[in-house]
Parts: structure tokens; C-alpha cells; sequence
């Protein structure tokens, strides 16, 4: 069997469109008709669009990075492109290094500015955290506490937790649990169950859960005001560790950005074992 010239590894997806008309091969391609068949972040732009071929050769920059794309008049490809031995998706990539670090600046400047937004909000507005407490943790002694946002739903919420128990007790601090409901609509309805069945701490972590879930008035409510808040903050992940007085916030699961905020990471390890210190 003979080679093709052209071999195209597909490396994630390909999704039938409607056709283009007929004439430059380019034409028809723009971010809207991209965007109609495949998932696109706010904010992606094209950044290379020219003729390679039969296809189009498209990059797009999403979320600080660049992606490439091959359009022809029917589909659309994503992957990397080879023409008579030659590695075309790697030499237009190259030649695009300084703008993919250019995005890649601008996406972390990005992160930045709304990590710091997200910490003012809630220095300014902690006090709205305590109605939306559903369970709490830690010893009878403890001095202080921590808000833990979480999604019943969530992985590294679940992992999380107990590193948070067993700093709870080396720091005398109690652990208040906002459940907020962010990764799908199983992770409302496991809230609303969550809620209307009044779990305790222990109950939460256990997570046993009947195949028919219930729902009520009341856990409707805390969790509408619980997304209010949440949108108000530009949440859109989980977990987060708030400060009781709203003095810092620790994003994701960063065991490590916690215990520095306590001032207890000289010698503490990740839930990987890794030092605070090297990360």
C-alpha cells in the first residue's frame, strides 16, 4: 500500500460540519463556525489562519495555550499535520513560540488578577460565609477556624479532607463545610439530600447516598444563596479554603498554601510526600 502524502495523527478529535463553499479553503473558517463543533473556553481567539493544502490550517490560543486545527470543507481535525515527510503542525508551532508565550503571560496575569479579586471579595464579605456552614469539624478546644468549600461530587475535595482533619487537631482549628454544588447536576441533587437529611460531619465523609435522592424547601434555598455567593466571587472551581476572617484563600487542593498561611509548613509534606518548601 502506498503512503499518502499527507498522514494526519489524530491526537483528539474529529467532527463532521456542513460543508463550505466552494473557493478559498479558508473562507468559511471563523472562531463561531469552529466554535458550533467544537467546545471552545471564553476568551479563545485565532491567532493562524492560512491555506495548507486541502485544509486550513488554524491555531487558536485557549486558556494560555495554542492549539492547532486542520479545517476542510466537511470536517474538522485536530492533530498533527505531515506533508511529504515534513512535520508541518511542528514548524508552525515553533514559529509561533513568542506568541505562545505571550498567551501564556497574559493567561497567568489573568489568573493572578482574579485570584486577587476572589481574596478581596471575601476578606470584604466572610461574614456572608457562616449562614451557608452545613457541618463542622475539629476539636472541642479549637481556637480558630477554617471555611472549606467543597463539592460532594468532587475528588480532590475527598482527598483533602483528611489532611484538613489532621491539621484541624495540630492547629486547634474546627473545619466549617460549605457544600457548593459546582461540577454537575448530581453534585445539587446529592447537596439537597445532603442537606434535607441533615448530615453530620461523619455522615458527609461517608458519603453512603440511597439511589433515590431527596430534595426539600429548605435545601433549595441554602444551596440558590450558596451559588449566588459563589457567582458573586467568580467561583468556578472547588475545593477553597477561606480564613475565618477572610484574611487569605488557598485555591484547589494546596495542602501546602494552607499550612504557610498558619505558619506550620517548615517540615510539612504535599498528599504526595513532597516538601512544602520544594514545591
Amino acid at each position: 500500500m502506498k503512503i499518502k502524502s499527507v498522514l494526519i495523527f489524530f491526537s483528539a478529535l474529529m467532527l463532521l460540519a456542513s460543508p463550505a463553499a466552494a473557493g478559498d479553503v479558508c473562507t468559511h473558517v471563523t472562531l463561531d463556525w469552529i466554535a458550533n463543533h467544537v467546545p471552545l473556553s471564553p476568551g479563545a481567539k485565532i491567532v493562524l489562519k492560512r491555506p495548507s493544502g486541502e485544509f486550513c490550517e488554524v491555531v487558536i490560543a485557549v486558556d494560555g495555550n495554542l492549539a492547532p486545527v486542520y479545517a476542510g470543507k466537511s470536517a474538522l481535525v485536530a492533530g498533527r499535520l505531515f506533508r511529504d515527510r515534513v512535520p508541518v503542525t511542528r514548524e508552525t508551532m515553533n514559529s509561533l513560540s513568542e506568541v505562545a508565550e505571550a498567551e501564556r503571560k497574559a493567561a497567568d496575569e489573568k489568573t493572578a488578577m482574579a485570584e486577587e479579586r476572589r481574596r478581596r471579595f471575601f476578606k470584604e464579605r466572610h461574614k456572608d460565609l457562616s449562614p451557608l456552614v452545613s457541618m463542622s469539624f475539629g476539636p472541642g478546644q479549637a481556637t480558630d477556624f477554617l471555611y472549606v468549600i467543597t463539592d460532594p461530587n468532587c475528588s480532590h475535595c475527598k482527598a483533602m479532607l483528611p489532611e484538613l482533619e489532621a491539621l484541624a487537631f495540630e492547629a486547634k482549628l474546627k473545619l466549617k463545610l460549605i457544600v457548593f454544588p459546582l461540577l454537575s447536576a448530581k453534585s445539587r441533587d446529592m447537596t439537597a439530600h445532603i442537606l434535607c437529611k441533615e448530615f453530620n460531619y461523619a455522615a458527609y465523609r461517608e458519603m453512603n447516598l440511597p439511589q433515590t435522592l431527596v430534595t426539600c424547601e429548605a435545601a433549595d434555598e441554602k444551596i440558590d444563596k450558596t451559588m449566588k455567593l459563589m457567582r458573586a466571587a467568580d467561583v468556578s472551581f472547588v475545593p477553597m479554603v477561606v480564613a475565618s476572617d477572610g484574611a487569605w484563600v488557598v485555591e484547589g487542593n494546596d495542602m501546602c498554601g494552607v499550612k504557610t498561611h498558619l505558619g506550620i509548613a517548615d517540615g510539612a509534606v504535599d498528599g504526595d510526600g513532597n516538601a512544602c518548601g520544594d514545591k
